[in-house]
């Protein structure tokens, strides 16, 4: 998958529990940058540059699943909901050839200047 192709099958399972994110998530390139917007409100500083860092990691669902569980809301999610969820991303993976799943990350660094 890339960060622009269409929404994973995973995703589905979401909408199933009641947990769907409204929407296609944006790429990672197309993600608004919070920090610019909070220094052109407050007045006090100007962006002079800002430059966006997208990557790619791989995951076995055992990979993928610990990960999930450092997520607030899926340690907010009701136990059964969350293993459902877990046991369908074990299935979905398993169906894979390589098994694994391809996550988007992105990290923004904002540099600003004092007014």
């Amino acid at each position: 998958m890339t960060p622009s192709s269409p929404r994973p099958k995973h995703t589905k399972v979401y909408e199933d529990i009641g947990e769907g994110h409204p929407g296609p998530w944006p790429a990672p390139e197309d993600q608004p940058d919070p920090t610019a917007a909070e220094f052109d409100a407050s007045g006090q500083f100007a962006v002079v540059g800002t430059r966006r860092y997208v990557w790619a990691l791989r995951y076995t669902a055992d990979e993928y699943i610990a990960l999930l569980d450092t997520f607030s809301g899926h340690i907010a999610m009701k136990p059964a909901k969350r293993e459902h969820l877990y046991q369908e991303v074990r299935r979905l993976l398993a169906a894979r050839p390589d098994g694994r799943l391809t996550r988007h990350w992105s990290a923004v660094l904002t540099i600003g200047r004092r007014l």
